[in-house]
């Protein structure tokens, strides 16, 4: 074995998702700006004080560097955790230079991981480690009575989560621990988003866009016809997300 490949040992890259969502700035005027960020950051603080962001800076247009800067550090002030800057015409080298942010291409659709096989395989660094693995005991499960609609999010931080009804195209369920879903679980639904590989999501019908457990995901253009149907249960063995009929 050459001694370059003897160092190599030392590392391992995998194939894992990191749970990331992008907030668009559409104005850098400050005190509009403060309104909105101290708004959203009251509608779910547990949620935004440790999901990583990206920035998109776009809808902003040109604007000198020092406001530009000044705008991304308010954003850090109201304890968003800023991991980077979506690439644009805007989001240039420089700018990534000057923040200290990476600049990152995010999947078309805004928010969502690009697409990849479930199957292990060579990835890129990450912008940051993989979140650390949750607790072993849960805070009380978080149960949700009403359907979960297209565009809502709904995160159960540190124990599991109940859906009586379904949950829509375009929404978001997540939890750090197991996830039950009483209706057609469609959307996305990522159960041990802190790395909790043990963790499970059952439903009463899967039609899902993405499932994940611990970093680990199938998006809807891998789960196979079969896969599909009443009473599932989704677990994670080894790297691998499997379904099952319960």
């Amino acid at each position: 074995m050459s001694a370059n490949s003897e160092r190599l040992r030392a590392i391992e890259l995998k194939g894992r998702m990191m749970l990331v969502s992008v907030l668009r700035l559409n104005t850098a005027d400050a005190a509009d700006l403060d309104a909105a960020l101290e708004a959203r950051m009251a509608e779910a603080p547990d949620l935004m004080r440790d999901m990583p962001l990206v920035m998109d800076l776009e809808a902003l247009g040109p604007l000198p560097m020092p406001e530009l800067l000044v705008t991304v550090e308010r954003v850090r002030r109201h304890g968003f955790k800023v991991i980077g800057i979506q690439q644009g015409e805007v989001a240039t080298a420089q700018v990534g230079e000057a923040t200290g942010l990476p600049l990152l291409v995010l999947g078309a659709k805004s928010g969502e991981p690009p697409a990849r096989r479930s199957a292990p395989e060579p990835a890129a660094p990450e912008p940051r480690a993989a979140p650390a693995p949750a607790p072993a005991v849960h805070t009380p499960t978080r149960v949700v009575t009403q359907p979960v609609r297209s565009g809502q999010q709904i995160y159960a931080r540190g124990g599991d989560l109940i859906v009586m009804g379904a949950v829509s195209a375009g929404a978001e369920v997540l939890a750090d621990g197991h996830i039950h879903v009483y209706g057609t679980m469609r959307g996305r639904v990522l159960a041990g988003v802190r790395g909790l590989a043990t963790a499970h999501i059952y439903c009463r019908r899967l039609d899902a866009e993405l499932i994940s457990i611990g970093g680990h995901y199938r998006i809807a253009e891998d789960i196979l016809d079969s896969e599909r149907g009443e009473n599932r249960l989704v677990t994670l063995a080894g790297e691998t997300i499997r379904i099952s009929e319960i």
